[in-house]
């Protein structure tokens, strides 16, 4: 499968948290820049749903139609990595 937001936010936040990986780290750096790149202009990120649907489609507001629950926990994700990733603020 090509990479994508939900994968690499979650991969990203998971190395951080539980695996104590630095935020300078190459690895890291490279998902950040690939995040970066791949966000949408309004702040979000388009997963296409890989899913079957089971339950009746309704409207969230969200964008992407049907692939609008992916694509909210994908952006969920992809923002937390991107927090992690920034230095402490100063005193």
């Amino acid at each position: 499968m090509e990479p994508d937001a939900y994968a690499t936010g979650t991969a990203l936040v998971a190395l951080r948290i539980a695996g104590g990986v630095s935020r300078d780290q190459a690895a890291y750096q490279a998902g950040v820049r690939f995040l970066l790149r791949t966000q949408v202009e309004d702040g979000t990120w388009h997963v296409a749903s890989r899913s079957q649907p089971f339950q009746t489609y309704f409207e969230t507001g969200f964008p992407y139609g049907p692939d609008q629950w992916i694509s909210l926990a994908a952006t969920s994700w992809a923002v937390t990595a991107l927090a992690l990733a920034c230095p402490p603020a100063a005193p």
